[in-house]
Formats: structure tokens, sequence, C-alpha cells
């Protein structure tokens, strides 16, 4: 019984998947004298909208020795600006009916309202503030400057595998500037000077060095004349964006390392060296992953939960700009082998080397990530990010629209071929995480 009901829910999936091929984004595009570049979609379904600005600035475009500022913009550009009273931007947007947002990564540093249809021009001029009038002085650099490294406390030194990342990449990249983690590190963001911060922001908070999108409820043409009044006037950036074009050489061989945290469970970290977002090979890996753990029948889920070699476990890509990594992660049984857990996953990913998958497991993988897809897509926040993120890395914001064919494309060769070419072990980092009690001491 249980079968049929996973057969027919297999089946749904596909037929959904197949009309969510009609789907099309309308857009409209153009850019400000001053370099901005602006993505309008008018949707006028429900009275909100989204107004979100992109900058082409994350963790890789810091300097070696000043890592954390991208992350450390993130809150400062909180702090309020000339016209807008430090502390006050959060409640501006709340009392108006909103919310708000930002995040940051490797490569990019993403602000976000949504508001209240009618309150469309108040977003665009907090966005234009934050551009032309940010308040970036002594006192918020020091406040934010503490929020920063007590957040990386509570995220990353006292979590349990909170560290897994940093761990990882600092392992996978010797050149690359992925090679420290976004939220940067405590001792840069303590020594950088008030000069240090006000450089960085002249550098990349600049209209030629981002994107607005605007999603939701209004009227294109008066949005246009919104956009003109408050971003129109704004300088373009003098400076020439300083960009850090490294390519990092081939991994050469397995890394293996032990991590002692303050954990109960073990647990082994896997980082194989992967494709950058947006080609071929990413969406064939992202396939590939679906099929090792996307859901109840995924290949680990059958293989290694069901038979208890592991609690949890998962493989996944980081979407980065450039070249990244392809976590598989598992957390051993409590009092379980650790090596066990390591060779089941060994075990299930030659399979995947040496083996071709099968037309049902390839069909459901790409008929699930369609129907991501299409839920995705139903959410005006969603869409104006996905449109920041394709113009910022890509200058075509266009791929939203076929975004579906990426992975409805993908064949059994094509499986085949990124397993082969990335998962083998000189591609990779094996990283142990034990208990401290287990630290031999010296």
């Amino acid at each position: 019984m249980m079968k049929k009901i996973l057969n027919i829910c297999i089946a749904l999936c596909f037929v959904f998947a197949a009309n969510a091929q009609k789907i099309n984004i309308p857009i409209v595009e153009y850019d400000l004298n001053n370099g901005l570049h602006v993505i309008l979609h008018q949707d006028n379904s429900t009275p909100n909208v989204v107004v979100s600005l992109m900058y082409h600035v994350g963790s890789k475009d810091e300097n070696p020795d000043r890592t954390g500022f991208a992350h450390l913009f993130e809150h400062l550009l909180f702090e309020g600006s000339e016209y807008i009273g430090r502390g006050e931007y959060m409640k501006i947007v709340q009392s108006n009916g909103g919310e708000l947002n930002a995040n940051t990564t490797n490569d990019r540093t993403y602000y976000y309202e949504l508001m209240p249809s009618n309150q469309i021009e108040l977003a665009l001029w907090l966005e234009s503030e934050r551009m032309l009038h940010a308040k970036i002085d002594s006192t918020g650099i020091a406040t934010q400057k503490n929020v920063v490294i007590e957040e990386r406390k509570q995220r990353m030194d006292n979590q349990q595998y909170g560290s897994f990342q940093e761990e990882l990449f600092k392992r996978a990249f010797r050149e690359h500037h992925y090679k420290w983690p976004v939220i940067g590190d405590p001792e840069h963001i303590r020594n950088a000077t008030d000069k240090d911060v006000v450089d960085f922001y002249r550098m990349y908070y600049v209209p030629n060095n981002a994107v607005l999108v605007i999603a939701g409820d209004f009227q294109t043409e008066t949005a246009k004349k919104m956009v003109e009044k408050y971003f129109g006037d704004i300088p373009r950036g003098s400076q020439q964006i300083k960009r850090y074009s490294i390519v990092e050489k081939p991994l050469a061989g397995e890394i293996r390392d032990t991590v002692y945290d303050n954990i109960t469970l073990h647990a082994v970290f896997m980082g194989y060296r992967s494709p950058a977002y947006g080609s071929k090979d990413y969406y064939a890996f992202e396939i590939l992953n679906s099929i090792l753990s996307g859901g109840n029948s995924s290949r680990f889920k059958d293989n290694i939960i069901n038979k208890n070699k592991a609690t949890e476990i998962f493989s996944l890509s980081i979407p980065l700009e450039n070249p990244g990594l392809n976590i598989i992660f598992g957390l051993a049984n409590f009092g379980g082998n650790l090596k066990d857990t390591e060779d089941a996953i060994n075990h299930e990913v030659d399979s995947i080397v040496n083996y071709y998958v099968s037309d049902e497991e390839l069909q459901k993988a790409i008929a699930t990530k369609e129907t991501e897809i299409v839920m995705d897509k139903s959410s005006i926040s969603n869409i104006a990010h996905t449109l920041a993120e394709y113009h910022t890395y890509f200058k075509n914001a266009k791929m939203i629209n076929s975004e579906l064919l990426n992975y409805s494309n993908i064949t059994r060769d094509d499986i085949k071929r990124v397993a082969e070419k990335y998962l083998k072990p000189e591609n990779r980092v094996v990283l142990y995480y034990l208990p401290q009690s287990m630290k031999k001491s010296k």
C-alpha cells in the first residue's frame, strides 16, 4: 500500500513539473546613468511588494588581512543614515507593516524589504539612503564589531559542528579567498580601523556594483519614476571595483584530518571540489545529490540510515560564483564506529561513480527538483532574490525562465560524468569530528 502511495506521489510530481515548464516570469530591466541595474517584475495578484538591493561583494572580495568586512556591512547598513536615526531603520519598516532582512555570502550581500504595496516609495527611499548616506561612524562601527564577534561565538564557536564549513574550506582552498569564512576572523574585525571600514564602503557599496530588484504589486511606469527620483542622482563609484581573480589549483590528493569539538556523536564531513553555480556540471551535481540524499527513498536513506549505519546524513552543493565544495555529512549512531559510517558513504559514492543511475531515479530527482523550483517561484521574495543573483553572477536575469530546463535536460550520462570527474578521493577533504575528551594531551 505504501509503495502504491509513493508511486502516486511521484506521478503527481511529474504532472506538476510538466505543467511548470510553461511558467514565465516577465521582467523589465534597464540601467541608470550611474550604472545601477534595475529589474522590475510586476505581479498585481497580492497587495505586497519586495524592494531589494544586491551588492556584488562578499567575503571573497576582502583583503586577506581584513576578513569579515562584507558581513560587518550587512549589520552596519542597519545603523541608519544622515536622515534616519540610529536604530530607527527597522522600526520604520515594521511600523509601516513591512519586514526586512539581509544576508551575506562569499560572493554577494543582499538587502530587502517586503512591504504593503502602498509603501513602495518608502522602501525605495530607505534603500537609497543606505547607498548614499549610510551612517558609517565610530559609534556604529564599534557597536557592530562587537555584534559580529558575538555572532561568531554563537553560530560557530559554541555550536556543535558549527565550525565544519570553516574547517573544510580552509583545507580545500589554499589560494582562493573562499578559504576563510564569511563571518571573518575576530582579530581582523577588532583591529580594523574606521578608515579601513569606510574605504570598503566607498569601494563596493555604489550603484555601479549593485542591482535593484522590485517585485510585486506596482505599476511599472510609476516605479521607474520612483527609482529615478531616489537613485538617479546617486554618484557612480569613483574607483575601479577591486576583484581578486584567483584560480585554485587541483587539490591533487586527499586531505584527512580530525577536529575535536564539544560534541557527543561522532561525525564525518567530506568536502569535494565542485563546479561553479550556473554551470551544466552544477545542475547535474544537484540532481546527483537528490539521488543520494533527497528524501525518504534516497540511496543514503535506504542503504545507510535504514540499515542503522548512521543517524543522519546529507549531500549538498553550496552555490558559489566560482568552483566550490560539495559537502557530504554523516552522523554516526550513539556508540557507533565512525569508520563504518564513512565506509557506508564511500560505498554509495563509489556506486554512483561506477554505475549508471536508473531512469526511475533520474526522473524522480528531476521532477522533485522542478517542483521545488515551482514552489520557490510562488513567492515574490524568492523571485526577487533569484533575479538579483542571476544578474549579479551572470548578467542575465532572464535565466530565471530557463531554470527548469537546466534540470530537465540532465541525462544519466551527465550524472555519470560529473560523478567520475568530481567524486574521487584525490579531490576531497575528509574530516572526523570527535569529542574533546578523545584528544590526547601532549
